[in-house]
């Protein structure tokens, strides 16, 4: 287990300087394209594009962070009025249910992606300057999903001690 612990923070930190690198790229690439419309009317042609990927990744990738940080929105009315082994037991039956969700949610985006790979949907997109394939750009949601039933999975916690004698 403590592997998994290892590489789970390990993904947690290369997802965090990803998210990073991206916005500092989102914010350098909206304000070029502003200044070259000030000044020379006209601006990069594929940086509007590139940018809603770019928001695209940085939403999915903060969805990622925020389940890896246990921040993420969550609606505990019940949670509220239990305590101990009781309290324990719901979190991580909710943690299976939202990994699930996840998971399931990762593998039906996988599925589309896959079928408008094979019906040869091709829509060129341009990623940091390069033309590449639309399905490329897209593979950011399944693996997203993915990562964040990973981490609803991997407790971030054991149980304390105190609850383990009740």
């Amino acid at each position: 287990m403590n592997f998994v612990y290892k590489l789970s923070s390990i993904i947690k930190k290369t997802v965090g300087w990803v998210v990073v690198f991206l916005l500092a790229w989102m914010v350098v690439l909206a304000l070029l394209q502003l200044l070259l419309r000030w000044t020379l009317s006209q601006g990069i042609p594929w940086a509007d594009i590139q940018l809603r990927q770019l928001l695209l990744w940085l939403a999915l990738l903060g969805g990622v962070l925020a389940a890896a940080e246990n921040r993420h929105i969550r609606i505990d009315v019940i949670e509220h009025y239990l305590s101990g082994k009781t309290k324990f037991i719901i979190q991580r039956l909710i943690s299976i249910i939202a990994a699930t969700c996840s998971g399931l949610l990762g593998y039906l985006s996988f599925s589309f992606i896959t079928s408008e790979k094979s019906a040869d949907v091709m829509l060129d997109s341009v990623f940091f300057g390069m033309t590449t394939p639309i399905w490329i750009v897209e593979l950011i949601i399944p693996m997203s999903f993915w990562l964040m039933a990973l981490y609803f999975l991997v407790p971030v916690k054991e149980m304390p001690e105190q609850l383990e004698g009740n």
